[in-house]
């Protein structure tokens, strides 16, 4: 107790030394509200920045374009047209989250009715997306896609099962191709092995169910497989002469593609293993099936498996080389 009364006592010394006097609780709180206050607000309109902006954007929008935004809206709603939602990052387009019908727009939301959605474990609150429809015209301009935030949704385990968007700014043509395709001129330059997606575990111990050919005239009526276009995120290709015993093209198959590519700087080809999924299946001349096949994940060869590393829009390896060749 002793000891406790000469700390106080000298604490009030050295108050007194400095000027303090008594301590003052509401100059104190004042004080720290002043510093508080401020970073708070910071922090908050930092933190939904995005959500400010769209908000504020979509007020401006209403005063200027409340008609056209209307008649769009009303038009979604009236011919149940499908929307292709997918994250909208880094002013990209990201994985896609699902497709969906605009069931009804009111009170600045769109409530969402999904067809199929993918997985997802994060929450999506507020989160920028990217929705694209087929294109339409609306007062002589096209039209295919937006730019908007999620307002709410709700999920069970890892299946999304309720989404909804806040009404976007405007509404506009984008083109969605996000890589550029590099045709390909001569037959051989782009050569590929395909397998079923269902042996991912085993491919590479059987021979390729489809492949191209480095001189088509020989093969006559056998089917083989055409290249048409690569970029960073997929191919292009077609399946000529196809016949039965083939892999599964319809649309959401997989596809396990070993792809070589010439380089005219290197005199050399190189090479990768991807895991694809057919995106779009149309026909071709003579018969042919055409595939748009999107690159999932990578394949890579560790301790004589392989493993599967997913990719978000682009083989980082491929862009490269992709790039160097047109420099």
């Amino acid at each position: 107790m002793v000891q406790f009364l000469a700390q106080s006592n000298y604490l009030r010394e050295v108050q007194r030394t400095f000027g303090g006097g008594h301590l003052d609780v509401s100059e104190l709180l004042f004080r720290t509200l002043c510093v508080a206050v401020p970073m708070a607000v910071v922090y908050v309109l930092w933190r939904y920045r995005l959500l400010i902006f769209h908000i504020v954007g979509r007020w401006v929008a209403r005063l200027f374009r409340r008609r056209k935004r209307r008649a769009v809206e009303n038009y979604l709603v009236s011919r149940c047209v499908v929307l292709e939602v997918c994250l909208y990052v880094g002013g990209g387009v990201g994985r896609k989250l699902c497709n969906a019908r605009v069931s009804s727009v009111a009170g600045g939301r769109m409530q969402l009715e999904l067809l199929d959605a993918n997985p997802t474990v994060t929450g999506l609150e507020s989160q920028p997306v990217i929705c694209f429809t087929r294109p339409f015209s609306y007062s002589g301009k096209r039209i295919n896609a937006f730019t908007t935030l999620v307002a709410g949704m709700r999920r069970r385990g890892v299946v999304l099962k309720e989404l909804s968007l806040l009404t976007p700014v405007r509404y506009r043509f984008i083109l969605r191709r996000r890589h550029i395709r590099q045709r390909i001129a001569r037959e051989g330059a782009v050569r590929v092995k395909a397998w079923s997606g269902k042996k991912t575990r085993t491919f590479w111990m059987s021979r390729p169910e489809l492949q191209t050919v480095n001189n088509p005239a020989r093969y006559d009526d056998r089917t083989r497989l055409s290249v048409e276009n690569i970029s960073a995120g997929g191919m292009r290709m077609y399946v000529i002469n196809p016949k039965s015993g083939m892999p599964a093209l319809e649309r959401g198959s997989q596809l396990i593609l070993r792809v070589s590519i010439w380089s005219p700087k290197t005199r050399k080809y190189s090479f990768f293993t991807a895991l694809g999924v057919v995106r779009s299946r149309f026909s071709g001349r003579g018969g042919a099936i055409g595939m748009g096949i999107q690159f999932l994940a990578e394949g890579e060869m560790v301790n004589g498996r392989y493993t599967w590393r997913t990719v978000h829009g682009e083989i980082p390896a491929l862009a490269q080389f992709l790039a160097s060749i047109e420099e």
